[in-house]
């Protein structure tokens, strides 16, 4: 008896935690700057269902050649890389390689799984965010990754691959938004 009300339990507070979803807020739009290698882009991230359904544009552009936008999109276990040009949506399908992955507070699976560290606070446009460093192994490599999310949403990542450092901060945040659904077809 007590194995199976240890488990309800269980089951109840692992329910409550994906009603919940992956971020406080329910919608939003997120603008951001990029910094590579001396390069800058700039993407755009919408998010809707409380982090369950998410999209990131970028606007990839040749002169005088090419220009379209490509899409990161998420649904759950799922993940897409959509390309638009002129139009036409063309998308391929992989698992999400993080399904699980949240910063609003992260169970203690989530925590070991990601070797993930809690290291302090900071503001991020002006919204406190907590600070965490994780790993996710990319081609046998470690890459670190820290990141400040607000509610959940990351505003500022450090991304270390080895020598490499990418970062990436929030430019504009903007809660609880009308999301264009759009920005989630996956082209299939």
């Amino acid at each position: 008896m007590k194995r199976f009300i240890v488990t309800t339990l269980l089951l109840i507070i692992a329910s409550a935690a994906f009603a919940q979803g992956k971020y406080g807020v329910k919608s939003g739009i997120v603008k951001a700057k990029t910094t590579a290698g001396g390069h800058e882009t700039f993407s755009t991230q919408y998010f809707d269902d409380y982090g369950r359904k998410e999209s990131v544009k970028q606007t990839m552009e040749i002169p005088g050649m090419v220009s379209y936008d490509y899409y990161t999109i998420t649904i759950g276990d799922k993940a897409w890389m959509v390309t638009d040009t002129d139009g036409k949506k063309s998308g391929k399908a992989f698992d999400n390689p993080t399904p699980d992955l949240t910063f609003l507070n992260p169970s203690s699976a989530v925590m070991a799984k990601y070797n993930m560290k809690y290291l302090g606070e900071e503001k991020v446009l002006g919204k406190p965010c907590k600070i965490y460093s994780y790993e996710i192994k990319q081609n046998r490599k470690t890459v670190l990754w820290t990141v400040s999310a607000y509610k959940g949403i990351p505003l500022k990542t450090v991304i270390k691959n080895g020598k490499k450092e990418s970062t990436i901060v929030a430019t504009e945040l903007k809660e609880n938004a009308a999301v264009p659904q759009a920005v989630f077809q996956t082209g299939k």
